[in-house]
């Protein structure tokens, strides 16, 4: 788990915090990364991510998935990342804080989701 700041407080509890890290905002989360609270797993057994249209899920890349995005690819051949540049789906980007990454998506031309070994991340491109 990565530093962060404690941005707002309401009724007693965190709801805010700023990762030291990325310097991005996000809402408190009270456990680790991969870990779901009881209930919270689907019938599968894996944790889904609910997209902001209600009506669809869609299974969210996993870490666990990694290993198998980067077997037998050349790590000497990542392109190291950089924000003026464009990245493709299965692009291995090296990125400086993240490590190794496999680009599994483009969103709009200007961000990618990258999977990395502690999970999936957005990252922008060609600005």
């Amino acid at each position: 788990m990565l530093a962060h700041t404690i941005e707002a407080i309401a009724g007693g509890r965190i709801t805010r915090v700023h990762c030291n890290t990325c310097r991005s905002q996000h809402a408190y989360r009270s456990r680790p990364p991969g870990t779901a609270a009881a209930g919270a797993a689907t019938r599968s057994g894996t944790a889904r991510r609910t997209t902001r249209n209600a009506r669809t899920t869609k299974a969210a890349p996993q870490a666990g998935d990694y290993p198998a995005l980067i077997h037998g690819r050349d790590a000497s051949q990542a392109r190291p990342y950089r924000l003026s540049e464009h990245f493709a789906p299965k692009d291995l980007i090296a990125h400086p804080t993240f490590g190794l990454g496999v680009v599994l998506s483009s969103k709009d031309g200007s961000k990618i989701e990258v999977l990395f070994p502690d999970g999936p991340k957005m990252l922008a491109q060609g600005r």
